[in-house]
């Protein structure tokens, strides 16, 4: 998994040589395999460091597995460096020879994509993920006490005692209380282990509402967007929410 501590160790490379900065975007909406490679070789063709065009090309030819949607490649064969970092958020295509390594585009994705919580949420219990870098891995989850539905109909329908009603009531609101209050110490242990940096909750209104009121106002002032969706909404889905909420959609 790309982290600070991977583009610590480009960032700090020096060498008497260039350094080749390269990204490719590997998408298979832009083609397939062959098309990515063309484009490759568009790109380094007009490159004089040969030990360095050699090693990008061996790189894409044997080694990646095209199975990212983006890749960045920092190559000075001279000082016998060469990293490759897959990534599942889309660059643009770009190519830099330079004494540093071209950086920016991975501290953008850092500042943009990683170490984002996210947690489902309804009345009785919540998934948490871990979004980094276009990856949604879920970490954990909570099944607190079933919430009963209060059936129309009066008092005498809930326990067969006058005031049923509004005893029934109230146990529900408890029992929804107890559950996010369990949610939010669970999701806040998780949150500042995680060290997140942004927080997105997904849920109805009323769930996303009544549940942020039992965080820590510290991990409140991280919440950055909610969104609708069901706890059983499968991982893709959520993922591709996340990314459209990040990116604006």
């Amino acid at each position: 998994m790309f982290t600070e501590s991977s583009l610590r160790k480009i960032k700090d490379f020096s060498a008497n040589d260039p350094i080749v900065s390269l990204y490719l975007n590997t998408e298979p909406s832009r083609g397939n395999a062959e098309t990515h490679r063309l484009r490759l070789r568009n790109m380094i063709k007009d490159i004089s460091l040969k030990q360095d065009a050699d090693a990008i090309e061996k790189f894409f030819n044997f080694t990646y597995d095209w199975s990212g949607r983006s890749v960045a490649v920092f190559s000075c064969a001279p000082a016998g460096f060469f990293e490759s970092i897959p990534l599942a958020i889309p660059v643009k295509d770009f190519i830099q020879i330079g004494s540093r390594a071209a950086v920016a585009p991975l501290e953008e994705l850092l500042e943009e994509y990683s170490n984002m919580g996210v947690i489902l949420v309804d009345k009785q219990g919540a998934r948490l993920f871990l979004f980094h870098l276009g990856e949604l891995v879920e970490q954990e989850g909570f099944l607190g006490d079933q919430v009963k539905q209060i059936k129309s109909g009066g008092a005498s329908s809930a326990h067969g005692l006058r005031g049923g009603s509004l005893d029934s009531g109230r146990a529900v609101r408890e029992t929804i209380d107890r559950n996010q209050r369990d949610i939010a110490e669970l999701a806040t242990r998780f949150l500042e282990s995680k060290r997140v940096r942004r927080i997105m909750i997904g849920g109805t209104d009323e769930n996303v509402s009544h549940f942020r009121n039992f965080l820590p106002k510290s991990l409140q002032s991280l919440i950055v967007a909610t969104f609708p969706m069901s706890m059983t909404a499968n991982n893709s889905d959520v993922l591709q929410k996340v990314l459209q909420t990040v990116q604006g959609g």
